[in-house]
């Protein structure tokens, strides 16, 4: 089969003038531009990374039934059922205080979306530093 050819030919259109490209003042430099190497895409080891770090229902049916002795469906029931509760009370504004874990609270809230606020149960307190030295209260 013959390769196509276009009826249209280059010199039917008009040229445009070119307009000269801008050139930064003297004593001031260019803005850098991006490059596409510099684009902020995720690496594939960066997402094998955040893969490793994400802890699933199902990583956390087998730890709980592990550390349980319990089997793991009857271990999925609970923890299904404690997700819901804990999912309900943060829609509702409630704070959960959870001695393990620590404070979750609603920090903000916009449409569907929950911004949470979580203080460990370990942490130290705001500013972490007590108002009085040792022996200076007497």
């Amino acid at each position: 089969m013959a390769p196509r050819i276009s009826k249209k030919t280059t010199d039917d259109k008009p040229t445009k003038a070119v307009k000269p490209s801008k050139t930064p003042q003297a004593g001031r430099l260019a803005p850098d531009k991006p490059t596409a190497s510099a684009a902020t895409k995720p690496s594939p080891k960066a997402t094998d990374q955040t893969k490793a770090d994400t802890v699933r229902l199902k990583d956390l049916v087998e730890a709980v039934a592990a550390a349980t002795g319990t089997k793991k469906p009857a271990a999925k029931a609970s923890i299904e059922a404690v997700l819901v509760a804990m999912g309900d009370a943060l829609k509702s504004g409630s704070v959960l205080v959870l001695p393990p874990l620590g404070k979750l609270r609603v920090a903000k809230t916009a449409g569907t979306t929950l911004t949470l606020k979580l203080r460990l149960a370990d942490a130290p307190k705001a500013g972490g530093k007590p108002l009085a030295d040792v022996g200076e209260d007497s």
